[in-house]
């Protein structure tokens, strides 16, 4: 049994979008490279940019991100590619070592966007 999640892929408040956690869902509904932090974390940035088009947003609108990683050790993988889908662009995060919801999955972001 599949069971839908609770929650809105974007609440506004003010002039502030908040984005629910992305995990690393490709085109099909199924996580990306279950063993490649990378790959997945670009996947998670895409998934939260789709969701910042949606409002009339881009990733360069982020001022906050919140990042879950399941493994410390992926952390300089997971920083690289985050920091090549930002490109100069550096809003202010929090990350930490966690498990997720998912088997499959090794990060999930949520984020804070700034409506200008």
């Amino acid at each position: 049994m599949s069971v839908a999640p609770a929650l809105s892929p974007a609440v506004a408040a003010g002039d502030l979008l908040f984005l629910s956690g992305q995990l690393a869902f490709g085109p099909d509904g199924a996580i990306v490279a279950p063993d490649d932090v990378s790959v997945q974390t670009a996947q998670v940035l895409a998934n939260l940019e789709r969701v910042l088009k949606a409002h009339g947003l881009g990733l360069s609108d982020i001022v906050k991100t919140s990042v879950w990683l399941t493994d410390t050790a992926d952390f300089p993988a997971f920083n690289a590619a985050y920091a090549k889908a930002l490109g100069d662009h550096r809003p202010a995060r929090s990350t930490v070592r966690s498990d997720l919801m998912l088997p499959g999955a090794k990060v999930e972001i949520d984020a804070v966007a700034l409506r200008r």
